[in-house]
């Protein structure tokens, strides 16, 4: 499967509003990155969907997103991957809270900024095993736990103290830093943890409007026709908007329109019959 990746980058002209979006006392302290890799067409699993996924830790939450986050990264800015055979359900971006009993939301922009929160809760019963391995020079042990019609098997480490880990795969006693269905159909490969001593806050969701689940699913499906255009249609009318490539080159809307076209053959062959989340929540 060859095809142009690019990404649509959002820069909102809402400076205060979008500087406001931004917890000064919930830092990021460090975050973890992933090679996710995920068979989503049961037909087609030599083509199975590679990227790499960055978890975020702070004080108070972590989230799960595609981008990596640069410490001059301008307020407003927001990254969108617009390819359209990345249709991998792990795509997204989630923020998880601590110390509560709220369900990790997604973070989603249909227009603005919304949180989605499921129908259901995530919680896993994880298993503990007696099993130990090293991973990225961190003593790591074992867990199993059934998630969204697929059994995982996560390696943690509690040398890393916080609950986290890739997607929704959550709450064990230290951060998971690799896990796999038992298929190997969707699996999270440890790329590396980096520390963090620049001042980089998280989102603060509390601040953003919540959208009810069904009608994000069904503003998600509406935009499947035509991504592109359903994205531009939605923008506030004092946005800017730059069309990247994903090595970075500037292009222009004409020429990320004629990507989209191209790439939305791809599209037509490909199926997602096989979510990394078989049963949705």
């Amino acid at each position: 499967m060859s095809t142009t990746k690019f990404l649509l980058t959002v820069t909102i002209g809402l400076f205060f509003f979008v500087q406001k979006l931004f917890a000064q006392d919930n830092q990021v302290n460090m975050f973890i990155k992933y090679d996710l890799e995920h068979i989503a067409d049961s037909t087609k699993k030599e083509n199975l969907i590679k990227r790499s996924m960055y978890l975020y830790i702070g004080n108070g939450g972590s989230f799960y997103s595609m981008t990596p986050m640069e410490k001059n990264q301008e307020q407003g800015a927001l990254h969108i991957s617009m390819d359209a055979v990345d249709q991998s359900d792990a795509l997204v971006n989630l923020y998880t809270p601590f110390g509560t009993d709220d369900s990790p939301c997604l973070v989603t922009m249909l227009g603005q900024l919304y949180k989605v929160y499921p129908n259901k809760n995530y919680k896993i019963d994880w298993a503990i095993t007696e099993e130990k391995r090293d991973i990225g020079g961190y003593a790591c042990i074992k867990a199993t736990g059934q998630f969204g019609g697929r059994k995982y098997e996560a390696w943690f480490t509690e040398e890393i103290p916080f609950p986290v880990g890739p997607w929704k795969l959550h709450g064990l006693p230290g951060a998971i830093l690799e896990a796999s269905d038992v298929a190997n159909e969707v699996r999270f490969r440890y790329a590396g943890l980096d520390k963090v001593t620049d001042k980089m806050p998280l989102m603060e969701i509390d601040k953003l409007p919540e959208l009810p689940y069904e009608k994000y699913r069904k503003a998600l499906e509406n935009s499947k026709a035509d991504k592109l255009g359903a994205m531009m249609a939605q923008l506030p009318p004092d946005a800017t908007v730059k069309f990247k490539t994903q090595d970075g080159r500037e292009i222009t809307r004409e020429q990320a329109e004629a990507l989209m076209k191209e790439a939305g053959k791809d599209k037509q062959k490909f199926q997602l019959n096989n979510p990394a989340e078989r049963s949705i929540n």
